[in-house]
């Protein structure tokens, strides 16, 4: 039987935060429900520690070659048929509560397309950097014009990373999956294209942390991702006609939030 929510995790050499991860998604209240990682590729030590687990709820899944990372979140949502879906990165981590808050969330929304939780920051070794980032202006029930106007505001993503959300499939599967085109921002390009097909969620508890390393994509690309975000943002006011004002409130945002990232990530060490 498919149980009612999937926790998707792509995993690319993971094996140091792996266990981590998959022990957070076990540690849930809400027990129904199934971990599938995929590794993209035989490169680490990955698959080893997830075939450790015995719990029969976690499932391990190869790609024989490294697939691109849109190709390769695309298929690990496509090996499981749960109607809640949520990827999370092989190096963040969910809390307790989350599906359960999140599961609840959805049944008591049907016209709801996604949910999202506010999120703690932490480094490499699990200490916390930030507490309870995201969702500024979006908690409650949202409609997609709402949020795009809250992202114009915000000059980036407020929504948050990929363990902050969880989607529907259906809505998932009308988007066409995660594109290629947004290989940088391919979560809030996602979000964005969810709110086509219902409304967002926004839970004012942190329920997840995203974890800034060196190794990490966010860590890499600072440069090259603040020129796709900027595009994005612009596409986005357009096809929502935002208002000049919101725009300008957003290049403002923008330009302190990425100072106080690199704040975050000199805290981090990265």
């Amino acid at each position: 039987m498919v149980p009612p929510v999937c926790v998707c995790i792509p995993a690319y050499q993971a094996g140091r935060y792996i266990r981590g991860t998959v022990e957070s998604v076990l540690a849930q209240t809400f027990r129904d429900f199934e971990v599938v990682v995929l590794e993209n590729g035989l490169t680490d030590d990955t698959g080893e520690i997830v075939a450790g687990f015995s719990d029969p709820r976690v499932r391990l899944e190869r790609n024989e070659t490294v697939l691109p990372m849109p190709e390769n979140w695309n298929r690990v949502v496509a090996l499981t048929g749960s109607p809640l879906v949520k990827v999370l990165c092989a190096d963040d981590m969910i809390y307790p509560r989350c599906l359960e808050t999140q599961v609840a969330a959805m049944r008591v929304a049907p016209s709801a397309a996604l949910v999202a939780c506010r999120r703690d920051l932490i480094d490499a070794e699990g200490g916390t950097i930030d507490t309870g980032g995201g969702l500024r202006g979006l908690i409650g029930r949202r409609t997609g014009g709402e949020v795009a106007r809250a992202i114009v505001r915000h000059g980036g993503n407020p929504i948050g990373e990929p363990g902050s959300v969880l989607f529907r499939r259906t809505a998932f599967e009308a988007t066409g999956g995660f594109s290629g085109d947004q290989r940088l921002l391919m979560d809030l390009d996602m979000w964005v294209r969810l709110l086509d097909h219902g409304e967002l969620v926004g839970q004012a508890e942190s329920l997840a942390a995203f974890r800034l390393h060196d190794a990490s994509t966010t860590s890499r690309v600072a440069v090259e991702q603040k020129a796709a975000q900027a595009a994005l943002v612009h596409q986005i006011a357009a096809s929502h006609s935002v208002p000049a004002a919101d725009r300008l409130i957003g290049a403002v945002m923008a330009r302190v939030g990425r100072l106080y990232w690199n704040h975050l990530q000199s805290k981090a060490g990265t």
